[in-house]
């Protein structure tokens, strides 16, 4: 067991109803937000800043650590290609084929590379090579989250694209939380740089509990 989540950690009183309890958003965890990320500013990582990005005004935050609470999961990893190479000065732009479901491309991919995903030589391992020397797939595997500020839950819904490299974190988390029956939902979750990648790459941990206030804000999010 890593130490992500700490090992004696007290469950408020509030939330000790909610612990052991299946999570649907969980599940989702597990697996890979099923709408467009057009309707919600994102979150960039660029340049390892987190920066919010809203239409046409992008904003670069101070903290290099955000606490948020997910409140939202696609079931399914989506995916992403890019024709071009990515380097530390790459101008943010749209992938020339997606998915959003992990099965087919987006009827809004510029440039669809097959019927289906499954079959697609760009998601094949080995497609694509790294600088390193690594073999991995062309196209990107990717988990899109929603998520809220956890000192402002009433606040807006953000888009948080995780990006391959943090995957296996991500699912590390995830699987703390579920040993100890803690659903996402119920906690903070910290967001920051791993600083010994030398690209952008996401790290996940516990926290800390939701107060009820938070708590009761956040459930009717998934009303």
């Amino acid at each position: 067991m890593s130490n992500i989540i700490p090992a004696n950690i007290k469950v408020p009183a509030h939330l000790a109803t909610r612990v052991g309890v299946q999570s649907a958003l969980a599940q989702s965890l597990t697996g890979g937000l099923s709408q467009g990320g057009e309707a919600y500013p994102r979150i960039s990582i660029k340049g390892s800043r987190f920066r919010i990005v809203d239409g046409d005004t992008e904003t670069v935050l101070d903290s290099t650590t955000l606490e948020v609470v997910i409140v939202g999961a696609n079931p399914r990893l989506s995916k992403t290609w890019y024709a071009k190479q990515w380097t530390p000065d790459s101008e943010p732009s749209a992938p020339e084929c997606f998915s959003l479901d992990g099965i087919g491309p987006d009827p809004q991919s510029a440039n669809p590379q097959n019927d289906l995903c499954a079959s697609c030589p760009q998601n094949a391992w080995g497609s694509k090579v790294t600088p390193q020397g690594q073999q991995i797939k062309a196209c990107a595997d990717q988990e899109r989250l929603a998520v809220v500020a956890a000192g402002d839950a009433d606040g807006a819904v953000y888009l948080l694209q995780v990006t391959p490299a943090a995957l296996k974190g991500l699912n590390q988390y995830q699987k703390e939380l579920s040993v100890r029956g803690i659903p996402p939902e119920i906690v903070k979750t910290k967001v920051s740089f791993d600083t010994d990648a030398s690209f952008p790459k996401l790290k996940f941990s516990f926290g800390g509990f939701l107060d009820e206030e938070t708590q009761s804000t956040v459930d009717e999010l998934f009303g």
